[in-house]
């Protein structure tokens, strides 16, 4: 297991739901979290809210390594409370099973969002951004990447 390395940052912009950049350079993706693509149904309110929790806010990031497109993973913190957890609680993300099994507060959030429909839980045709990805042509995504930073 790699040794988890802990630093404070400053958020300066939000890519999507779960990916911002830092003051330092950093680009983060949230661990554990899929939240909807821009261009996928509830993408921007997903980004809006992620923009509304740490946007201009110094953040604390927890992370064991980086993704295979080069983004730091981690767990992100203003004050005590976790974007992460705060962000599949209030139905702007999914929990990412595949790369979370065995993350169970993970897990009952988004049971609990579910089961009270709230966020994207609202709507009954939610797709997962995992599925959303398969569905749709990639061209369609990077069309929009960052140009939607907020």
């Amino acid at each position: 297991m790699k040794a988890l390395l802990i630093s404070l940052a400053l958020v300066v912009s939000v890519h999507d739901g779960d990916t911002l950049k830092l003051s330092d350079g950093r680009t983060i993706r949230l661990e554990g979290i899929d939240a909807p693509e821009i261009a996928q149904p509830y993408g921007i309110e997903s980004r809006d809210l992620l923009a509304k929790l740490t946007r201009r806010k110094k953040v604390r990031i927890e992370s064991r390594g980086k993704d295979r497109y080069g983004r730091t993973v981690g767990k992100i913190y203003v004050g005590r409370r976790s974007v992460n957890q705060s962000m599949v609680g209030r139905g702007a993300a999914w929990w990412f099973r595949s790369f979370a099994p065995t993350d169970n507060q993970l897990r009952r959030l988004e049971q609990d969002a579910r089961k009270h429909k709230v966020g994207l839980w609202k709507s009954s045709k939610a797709i997962a951004p995992w599925d959303w990805r398969k569905l749709n042509d990639r061209r369609a995504r990077i069309a929009t990447d960052w140009k939607n930073e907020y």
